[in-house]
């Protein structure tokens, strides 16, 4: 407690940068956007359709975002993703593509498109628009708990003041997976915001909380059994019931590390790509719940001015 605003200020910078990598490289899936995804039986020069293609559809007036072609042994797999377009317009680009192909003599003939699939602008909408409230009405949720389930300490400390900070921590939590999922979206462009990610983002969501609530129980109890003392040192309660913690918090994060662990080696790509979020959310997730919480609540309280001498006295 005696650096909490230390810690705090850490945890903030660590959250802007989490946002700035996150949106400046921000990718999302076929899920989230409109695509349209093509496999012809056929291998060709990549940079030659990439470019054929795109001067076709531009002089079409589709606004095209970007073009991927992905040649394998005797296959070419192409993926394109508009933007500002109707679910009608989408269509109609399927099929002008199919168009291009064989009026620029890539194909024969309909027969050499082996799989083509579409993903509409209001299928993509709808995925977004689900996954904002999913992950919106989970921090509802988490601060009516917490408002309830701390009542009985009100008068010492405001149950809204704490579940602010679940909120505050929880966004951060979800934060830092983004920021390493933004460093991934910028070294391979094939990495993306998908339904994993916000399966794994919910998991983070409902797990992080554990330590964070554990560690408020352990204040509220803490300040229970000192209750009808005339004065209270906040920052010695508040320090105490983290050491008390702290050895099962640690436990908790090692058990969870070696499974995590565990799935990323011996799992395939979906259960990898989860993996990798909650394991990034176990090293930074911790500091939040176990650093931050219960200094954020200590400076919201304003304790930390007032009780600052006698701490500093503390060994």
């Amino acid at each position: 407690m005696k650096r909490a605003y230390l810690r705090v200020g850490v945890w903030l910078i660590l959250f802007l940068m989490s946002l700035y990598f996150f949106f400046s490289n921000i990718r999302f899936s076929e899920e989230f956007t409109w695509w349209v995804k093509i496999t012809i039986a056929w291998k060709f020069d990549e940079s030659k359709i990439k470019t054929d293609l795109w001067g076709y559809l531009k002089n079409k007036w589709y606004k095209i975002a970007n073009i991927w072609v992905e040649p394998w042994i005797d296959t070419t797999k192409i993926s394109l993703m508009s933007k500002g377009e109707t679910d009608e317009k989408v269509n109609s680009l399927s099929k002008d593509i199919q168009s291009f192909l064989i009026q620029d003599k890539y194909v024969s003939s309909t027969d050499k498109i082996l799989e083509q699939s579409i993903t509409g602008p209001s299928v993509g909408s709808y995925m977004q628009r689900t996954a904002k409230n999913a992950l919106i009405v989970g921090l509802i949720l988490m601060a009516v708990y917490m408002l309830f389930s701390f009542a009985g300490v009100r008068k010492e400390i405001a149950p809204s003041v704490l579940a602010l900070v679940v909120i505050l921590t929880m966004i951060f939590d979800i934060a830092l997976p983004a920021w390493a999922y933004g460093i991934r979206m910028w070294l391979n462009h094939t990495v993306t915001v998908d339904t994993v990610f916000i399966i794994a983002i919910l998991t983070t969501m409902w797990y992080s909380i554990n330590d964070t609530i554990i560690i408020f129980d352990r204040i509220r109890e803490n300040i229970k059994n000192k209750a009808g003392q005339k004065w209270l040192l906040f920052g010695k309660i508040f320090e105490d019931s983290l050491w008390q913690t702290m050895r099962r918090s640690f436990g908790t994060i090692f058990s969870t590390l070696l499974v995590i662990i565990a799935m990323y080696i011996l799992w395939t790509w979906v259960i990898k790509q989860f993996a990798f979020t909650i394991w990034i959310w176990v090293l930074f997730g911790s500091y939040s719940s176990i650093f931050v919480s219960a200094p954020l609540v200590y400076i919201i309280l304003g304790k930390y001015k007032k009780e600052r001498k006698q701490m500093l006295e503390l060994k």
